[in-house]
């Protein structure tokens, strides 16, 4: 008798977790892709900021017209005019410059690893948008243009690799921001930053948004699409969120939707109220500061993911010309 109970309760622990495990995986049926569909890539950074830095300054345009053949977006201009020289050279002469050129080459010997992990982003991101471009990525040092770290123009997409040294670099408190966004500026974060470039230059389709829903939809597309893209890579580094918070978010899911529902904020078109709940920061106003900022796009990714659980036949494109949100936040089923 003991024997047959212990089977039972193998069996409803196998069943239950069968059940768990389904219930995690179904909002991603939409985007799990067999391997053998996917087109293989190869990627090759080309590194702007180490040739340029690696000129010879005694014979600096020579170096620069030898250069220029493989970067010519960066060197369009007439190296026959001293005054494009002698621009160029107080860049690399630069004490501040070099210093960023020579901790850059600390953290990013090598670009191995990132070449790896796009080469498998740009698989799958060529799979659910085979008409759109998979550019060329470029890196440079930037002297530490933060407000823009990784841009894309027509088939190219440059990187400034300075901006991501690390939480720890010495020199981004001095830029003045807050910690919240240093954590960012890290090597594991370069590869979501460039698909999300991607996303905004390629597959964002501009929807009118007037209400909190509207935004919080508009951010969990972004993150399911991150989803579609980087399906290994953690949640914590698509959001952007220390672990400790997004612990924290998982674990209040139903407080926070419970708080929009009854403070009937969804539809609200305040931009006040809406900053509150959507806008980066060190937590989300009105909740503990033990809470992540952008609660509200979290929770606007777990209603398209248990839309999308609950059409799986609905693609990724789909997804993204879907602009009735009501609609799907009514068909997502969503309960937290």
């Amino acid at each position: 008798m003991a024997f047959m109970q212990d089977s039972i309760r193998i069996f409803l622990f196998i069943v239950l977790s069968w059940g768990l495990v389904s219930c995690q995986q179904t909002g991603r049926d939409s985007i799990y892709v067999d391997a053998s569909d996917l087109t293989e890539m190869n990627v090759h950074i080309k590194r702007y900021g180490e040739a340029l830095f690696s000129i010879d300054t005694a014979h600096f345009k020579e170096g620069l017209q030898r250069i220029q053949p493989v970067f010519p977006y960066f060197l369009d201009a007439n190296l026959h005019d001293s005054a494009n020289i002698a621009q160029l050279y107080t860049f690399v002469s630069d004490s501040q410059t070099r210093r960023l050129y020579r901790e850059t080459m600390k953290v990013y010997p090598e670009l191995d690893h990132l070449e790896m992990l796009l080469e498998k982003a740009f698989s799958r991101y060529h799979y659910f948008f085979p008409q759109h471009t998979i550019p060329h990525v470029y890196t440079y040092v930037s002297d530490l243009y933060y407000e823009q770290p990784v841009w894309m123009k027509d088939s190219v997409l440059v990187v400034a690799l300075d901006v991501y040294l690390g939480k720890d670099f010495f020199l981004y408190p001095h830029l003045g921001l807050p910690q919240y966004k240093i954590r960012c500026m890290a090597p594991e974060y370069v590869a979501v930053d460039i698909l999300k470039e991607m996303y905004f230059k390629e597959v964002w389709t501009h929807p009118e948004q007037k209400t909190l829903l509207d935004r919080m939809v508009a951010g969990g597309k972004l993150l399911y699409y991150l989803d579609a893209v980087f399906p290994d890579i953690p949640d914590s580094i698509k959001l952007c969120y220390p672990e400790s918070k997004l612990k924290w978010a998982e674990a209040h899911e139903k407080q926070v939707w419970a708080f929009m529902v009854q403070n009937e904020l969804l539809y609200t078109t305040d931009f006040k109220t809406q900053s509150n709940l959507i806008k980066d920061g060190p937590f989300t106003t009105g909740f503990s500061s033990d809470s992540p900022s952008r609660l509200g796009i979290f929770i606007g990714w777990k209603i398209v993911r248990a839309y999308m659980a609950e059409h799986p036949e609905t693609s990724l494109q789909q997804l993204m010309h879907l602009r009735d949100t009501q609609l799907i936040l009514q068909q997502s089923a969503y309960k937290p």
